[in-house]
């Protein structure tokens, strides 16, 4: 869009002849997010093995209460366990916006400057010293042209109604969690960053031995795009015309995290353990209260 306006004001004479060659000013993806190509990705699960193994591993009272027990009632798996992947999304993107505005200037000169022409007209000198509230409009009104032009003060002249070509620009970007929360950093978005994979169809999250499903979730792709939107898009509070409105997506990724539920006998007693599935740890309690629900547990 820089090189196109730039194009255009190397061959057109003013502003106002750019805005009548400018199209429609509302430019970018985002505006409908249908035209936004997303990328899927997993986060992969560690080996099942693993995961288990510290599902299946008691805590001390458990463990010291085993030491009494017979073989038969210690921890074991008690049937197959359920992966619940919890969409995450990741956005980034710009929105920049040309347009004109109406502005007045005042323009100081040098002190041995005694008359100033623009365009053909010669322009009012005023003394900078008396502009103050304090000034009456008719002693104001005496300080033109040439008067006291011999003296020693700085003065400047007024030019009006000018038209400005002005630009506002801005870049952002967020992730946003299923149950609506943002983050600025993947990091504090994931309980722990894994090793990612792009997949191209849903049957690529599922994982032998196990039952797969997708948690639902508060927000979507139109939802998060909209978020964005109203952190980012911030048109301009006073302009004349708006020659450009450009809300472009560079990036769209959704993630999928994974949560595995395995249930787990202990003592004669059926335990539902949530484990990490990339990191092989006990999420926070907000969490395995999210995949209980999401289980019906």
């Amino acid at each position: 869009m820089r090189a196109q306006i730039a194009s255009k004001l190397g061959k057109l004479r003013t502003l106002d002849e750019l805005a009548e060659e400018m199209p429609s000013p509302r430019r970018g993806n985002g505006w409908d997010p249908s035209r936004i190509v997303d990328t899927v990705v997993v986060v992969v699960p560690q080996p099942l093995d693993r995961l288990a193994r510290k599902a299946i591993k008691p805590g001390i009272l458990q463990r010291i209460a085993d030491l009494f027990r017979p073989a038969s009632a210690m921890s074991k798996l008690a049937g197959s366990p359920t992966i619940v992947y919890f969409p995450l999304w990741h956005l980034k993107g710009y929105h920049e916006c040309f347009y004109l505005r109406e502005a007045n200037y005042t323009i100081r000169v040098d002190k041995d400057v005694v008359a100033v022409e623009v365009d053909g007209e010669t322009r009012d000198l005023m003394i900078e010293e008396q502009e103050n509230e304090n000034v009456p409009d008719t002693l104001r009104r005496t300080l033109k042209r040439f008067s006291r032009l011999f003296m020693g003060e700085r003065r400047y002249f007024s030019l009006k109604d000018v038209t400005e070509l002005a630009v506002r620009y801005e870049r952002a970007e967020m992730y946003v969690t299923s149950d609506g929360r943002e983050a600025n950093a993947l990091d504090e978005a994931l309980p722990s960053r894994g090793k990612t994979k792009r997949i191209f169809a849903m049957t690529d999250l599922n994982v032998e031995g196990t039952t797969s499903r997708i948690a639902a979730s508060r927000e979507t792709k139109e939802t998060v795009v909209r978020r964005l939107q109203d952190k980012l898009v911030k048109m301009p509070e006073e302009s004349k015309q708006i020659l450009s409105n450009t809300f472009h997506i560079e990036e769209l990724t959704q993630y999928y995290v994974p949560f595995v539920d395995f249930p787990v006998a202990r003592g004669g007693r059926l335990d539902q353990v949530i484990i990490t599935g990339a990191s092989a740890e006990t999420p926070d309690s907000k969490i395995v209260a999210s995949v209980k629900h999401e289980l019906g547990l």
